[in-house]
């Protein structure tokens, strides 16, 4: 065990200067004394250097714990600042420093010292002297020695643990107040104060860690045991299931003994009633000839009335074929008359478009004559303020000031030969930097107009840039809308195209194919249901996005899983979310309820993005092993975030159900676990869902009423057979969608070609816009770099000026006295100043006026651009609602043709009726 020899202080709170304390041979126990003897210093010195913080030494900073000079009461200050005591008693040294704090009465002196340092001399167990030397530097920081060498702080406290000298645990010094602060705690803190002196708290981390394995571990075994106790309750099922089974085979055999003597009962009936039959039969026999005998007179008869009957069934013959023809030629008219509604339709819905983009540009154009009027208005106001300077400028030359005499000006002439002999050097000085003044003014001017002239054109390029953009994104809308409707038109032309080729093959092949088509029917049942509910769901939500921009799509439709696997597993994650529809606002997702109800549409349910609420996101969920957060599992648009975040909310999707029942019942975390095969284990805890195999499932349901139904799907469908050939509208049906399909594609390619050439008119104007940009970015600094150098020569030509009117001042003094004159530069500038002044500014006008008379001129030429594109538009709304009527009028023509060919019909039925 080491022992403190000796403790150096210097300048350390109120020891002022170099201070040694020996402790002699004896080990350090304790410092007593009287009050105000420096008790507490000395124990603040002895833990300063120990490595103590200074908030434990009675200081907020170390910068309070340097010497503090004092300046008492009784003291004398001199004219010079310095401090007379004339009570002085050798206090200077520290030793008496009389209290720990300072007194009330005392004052901080001046030239305070700004650094102070502690050094100890500890004696080791080896007899060896070690210095230990902590320094507050006059920064306000520490620095550490260890015998006159520089070390960091880790270092020094590792150096004073080598001798068991702990600083955290503070036990090499008990402080006053300390034992009684360590008796007054409670078990718990003495524990943890024991442990940190013992050094046993280094372990705690290690013993936390093994508890927590060792709780693992029992969790692990309890439910291996639970799992083993379900193991032995399904053995004990299956054995009582085959029982069952053997049981069943006997009830099997014995079924079948019994229905062999039941048929063999039938086939004993059935012979003794064949027997009485034949018997019977040849007794009719013989009834039979004797009544055949008496059919013959009657034959006669029934030849002439079949006679008439031929000859009347021939004129109903004919007057059915005529019927035929004119059907048939009814339905060629009706035919005909699909594509005249198909292209009123089509250019009904183009008049529209067209409408839509004439408003867009009647907007344009108002805009652009609002700016126009604007830029006249402030050349007015130029104009009219430039005839009110010329007027103003008359009056100033009436009211121009004095004029001299003809001595006045040749004393001024001499006076001015003098100014120029005795500053010629200085006026040639000024006259080369006026010359370079003018040249970089107009350098400048020129800059500022480039500069200028590029920050117009890119304002003009951008504002064009951006209407062509809008127009393009109304084009991509227009675009991907009719796409859609083709889209849906071609599924539905298929659709009929399929169906008819169907018949066909059930009208040629119908023995072969007729099961085959009851088998599709009954297996497809439910999935043609649900598709046409499915249809019908994305034509109701397609109309919301038509006619509510704010409606974003459904959940299901805005997210695609990031991997096959994951598909099954988000879709029961989502659950009834999963069919929810985002809109942006409430507002939105009001008007889409009420929108549903005056339509009397299925219910839905609506997520606004506004006012959503949206829980954060557990984050000991992350990182789980073979598992992850389902909103990881799946890509979306960033705008819908916030309603991805609502559907997913805390579930996880896991690899397998073990993973799953780790995460919700061992760690016990309150989440939704759903596993790749669709088992979702609730937050409750319960365990629901699960993938049932193909092939397997409700089969067991259909029984003998389903061969009912069957057998009533094949008489329906030999019915429809038979009346295929009278089934001709579908024909028509599908070359209406035929011709809508066409002229659908037709506008497509007409917006894709104008959309490509919008695309190259915006690269081309983006091209401009980069080149007008860069040539702005090169000219900026050019002037502003010019300008700087304007402003320093006008600086230099100032101190020319100033200089030159010094030596004109003092020789024009006498002269400017007698004329009245402030100084000579006043009359000068009377003569002279006024036109440069009346120059600039009809100059500046000038400029404003040309500046304003371009904007206009090439607004104007915008705008008459602008009329050129709206009157193309109306003069294509005029063509096409000119087609319009004529179709209406050979659609009007058509239907009058048809209404004759209906009656002639009808007097032909009226004719065949009476010939039946």
């Amino acid at each position: 065990m080491g022992k403190l020899i000796r403790l150096e202080l210097f300048n350390f709170k109120s020891y002022k200067g170099h201070h040694v304390l020996l402790f002699g041979d004896s080990y350090f126990t304790s410092i007593i004394g009287p009050n105000g003897s420096g008790k507490s210093n000395s124990m603040d010195a002895i833990s300063f250097v120990l490595g103590i913080k200074s908030s434990h030494l009675r200081s907020a900073q170390l910068r309070d714990l340097v010497y503090r000079g004092r300046v008492l009461k009784t003291s004398k200050i001199n004219d010079d600042g310095s401090v007379v005591d004339p009570a002085a008693n050798g206090l200077a040294n520290g030793d008496g420093e009389g209290s720990d704090e300072e007194s009330q009465s005392q004052k901080p002196a001046r030239n305070d010292p700004k650094s102070a340092w502690v050094m100890a001399v500890y004696e080791d167990d080896q007899g060896e002297e070690q210095k230990w030397k902590r320094s507050i530097t006059n920064q306000g920081a520490s620095e550490y020695r260890i015998n006159d060498r520089v070390v960091t702080a880790q270092a020094y406290n590792d150096a004073l643990e080598s001798e068991n000298i702990l600083i955290k645990a503070r036990n090499f010094l008990v402080f006053q107040g300390d034992v009684e602060a360590i008796a007054s705690q409670s078990p718990k803190d003495l524990t943890r104060l024991i442990e940190q002196i013992s050094g046993s708290l280094e372990y705690k981390a290690e013993y936390e860690r093994l508890q927590e394995e060792a709780e693992k571990a029992a969790d692990e075994q309890n439910y291996s045991l639970h799992r083993r106790r379900g193991i032995n309750s399904e053995i004990k099922q299956y054995q009582e299931q085959k029982k069952e089974a053997e049981a069943f085979q006997n009830k099997a055999v014995e079924k079948d003994e019994a229905i062999i003597e039941h048929i063999l009962w039938k086939l004993y009936h059935f012979q003794r009633v064949m027997d009485e039959s034949s018997a019977s039969i040849q007794e009719h026999q013989e009834n039979l000839k004797e009544y055949r005998r008496g059919v013959e007179k009657y034959q006669n008869n029934l030849d002439a009335a079949r006679a008439e009957q031929a000859k009347v069934n021939k004129d109903a013959s004919r007057i059915e074929r005529n019927i035929k023809r004119k059907e048939k030629e009814l339905e060629d008219k009706e035919v005909e008359l699909v594509p005249f509604d198909e292209k009123i339709k089509t250019v009904t819905s183009q008049i529209e478009m067209l409408r839509r983009k004439s408003i867009l540009i009647a907007k344009e154009r108002d805009d652009k004559s609002g700016k126009i009027a604007k830029l006249k208005k402030d050349l007015a106001l130029v104009e009219k303020a430039q005839k009110q300077f010329e007027v103003q400028w008359q009056e100033t030359l009436k009211n121009q000031g004095k004029q001299l005499s003809d001595d006045d000006f040749k004393e001024y002439q001499k006076l001015k030969s003098e100014v120029v002999k005795k500053t010629s050097e200085d006026q040639a000085k000024l006259d080369n930097l006026i010359r370079q003044l003018k040249t970089d003014e107009v350098t400048a001017n020129s800059l500022k107009g480039k500069m200028e002239a590029a920050q117009a054109s890119v304002e003009k390029l951008q504002s064009e840039l951006d209407t062509s953009m809008r127009r393009r994104d109304n084009l991509k809308e227009s675009i991907a809308e009719t796409t859609r409707d083709r889209n849906a038109k071609r599924e539905e032309h298929n659709s009929l195209r399929s169906e008819r080729v169907r018949h066909n093959q059930l009208k040629t092949d119908l023995e072969e194919k007729l099961q085959e088509i009851l088998k599709q029917i009954k297996e497809g049942e439910y999935g043609r249901r649900e598709g046409e509910k499915e249809r019908r769901v994305k034509e109701t939500i397609t109309e919301m996005k038509r006619i509510f921009p704010g409606v974003k799509g459904r959940i299901g439709d805005l997210c695609k899983p990031k991997q096959k696997k994951f598909e099954e597993a988000v879709s029961t994650a989502l659950g009834r979310d999963f069919d929810s529809i985002v809109v942006d606002t409430e507002k939105t997702g009001t008007e889409c309820v009420q929108w549903l109800k005056d339509r009397k549409k299925s219910p839905m349910t609506f997520i606004p993005l506004d006012n959503i609420k949206v829980n954060a996101t557990n984050s000991s969920l992350k990182g789980l092993a073979k598992a992850r957060l389902t909103i990881d599992t799946i890509d979306f648009d960033s705008s819908v975030e916030r309603a991805m975040s609502y559907a997913c909310g805390s579930s996880i999707v896991c690899d397998d159900i073990a993973t799953a029942k780790d995460i919700c019942y061992r760690k016990k975390l309150q989440v939704k676990a759903v596993t790749l095969d669709g088992v979702m284990i609730a937050k409750a805890g319960n365990i629901t869902g699960g993938r049932v195999p193909e092939g397997r499932g409700n089969k067991r349901a259909f029984g003998d009423a389903e061969m009912d139904k069957l057998r009533a799907l094949e008489e329906k469908y030999t019915r429809e057979i038979r009346a295929l050939d009278a089934n001709k509208k579908r024909t028509g049906e599908e070359e209406q969608l035929t011709n809508a399909i066409n002229n659908l594609h037709q506008k497509v390619t007409y917006e894709q070609n104008e959309l490509a050439e919008f695309e190259k008119n915006i690269a081309s104007e983006q091209k401009k816009l980069n080149h007008e940009q860069r040539q702005l970015e090169d000219v900026e600094p050019k002037y502003e770099e010019k300008s700087a150098e304007l402003e320093k020569s006008r600086r230099k030509v100032e101190e020319f000026q100033r200089a030159i009117a010094k030596v004109a001042d003092k020789i024009f003094s006498n002269f400017c006295k007698r004329t009245e004159y402030s100084n000579i530069r006043d009359y000068e500038a009377q003569q002279g100043s006024l036109e440069q002044e009346a120059l600039e500014k009809k100059n500046e006008f000038e400029k404003q006026k040309q500046t304003l008379k371009s904007q206009v001129a090439w607004e104007d030429n915008h705008l008459l651009e602008i009329k050129t594109r709206l009157v193309n538009l109306e003069n294509n709304i005029e063509k096409f609602e000119s087609d319009i009527e004529e179709y209406e009028a050979e659609k009007e023509k058509l239907a009058q043709a048809m209404d004759e060919d209906r009656a002639a019909v009808t007097e032909l039925e009226d004719a065949l009726q009476k010939h039946k």
